[in-house]
């Protein structure tokens, strides 16, 4: 097998638009509390969300021409997640690639280094979720992997699996469980209606969750 990998599964449509009412909590959550990116990888800007699936790209520090066989290879709906050799002050991606992925129906980028061009990034509306803004340009003229395992953000993401990132940060759903973890998520935003309507009501967590039962079963005097 090459160093592009182009022999993978994809989730069905259905799951992936699925996931689109899940917010990144509650997906994390529906998988006990597993699959985030560490915190540090957020937002390019307030407000941008991606929904996806993974293509997945290796690069050598300080050269993108790895990400640039990422973008060639993706499809629509898919989120590139791309790592950088380690070193976070690096600048691989601006706003001529966020045009060439917005035009290809790309959904979205993460990385664990610095992206560049932010103001017309934003104005284009490519989400990015990585460690920052910096300048620092990269070269083309090594080559990494396309659509193997990568290590990023303390998580382990095949091609394939299901990347969501919003104001929380990034969580990935590997593929082989995304049907199970939607079915949990959804039940889990139903019952969040009901307990919201609860609060609104005036019902206090400590009252609804029986606490004060769990903590005199742990030993604690709380008297309330």
């Amino acid at each position: 097998m090459g160093l592009v990998n182009l022999d993978f599964e994809r989730p069905s449509k259905e799951v992936v638009e699925g996931f689109r009412k899940v917010s990144v909590a509650t997906a994390h959550e529906s998988m006990g509390c597993k699959g985030n990116l560490d915190y540090t990888i957020r937002q390019f800007y307030p407000g941008m969300k991606i929904c996806g699936t993974a293509v997945t790209c290796e690069c050598p520090e300080m050269d993108n021409l790895t990400l640039h066989a990422a973008i060639h290879v993706a499809q629509p709906g898919d989120v590139i997640v791309c790592t950088m050799g380690g070193y976070e002050q690096q600048g691989p991606f601006g706003d001529c690639l966020a045009t060439l992925c917005k035009a290809r129906g790309i959904e979205g980028l993460v990385l664990d280094c610095c992206a560049r061009d932010g103001e017309t990034v934003n104005e284009i509306g490519f989400p990015i979720f990585c460690k920052g803004h910096c300048v620092n340009g990269t070269g083309k003229e090594k080559f990494g992997k396309v659509n193997y395992p990568i290590a990023i953000g303390g998580q382990v993401v095949r091609p394939g699996d299901i990347i969501l990132g919003d104001d929380d940060g990034v969580v990935v759903v590997p593929r082989e469980i995304a049907e199970e973890v939607l079915e949990k998520a959804l039940a889990r935003l139903a019952k969040e209606v009901k307990t919201r309507e609860m609060f609104r009501q005036g019902i206090d967590s400590w009252t609804k969750n029986n606490f004060g039962d769990k903590a005199r079963r742990l030993g604690y005097d709380v008297n309330i």
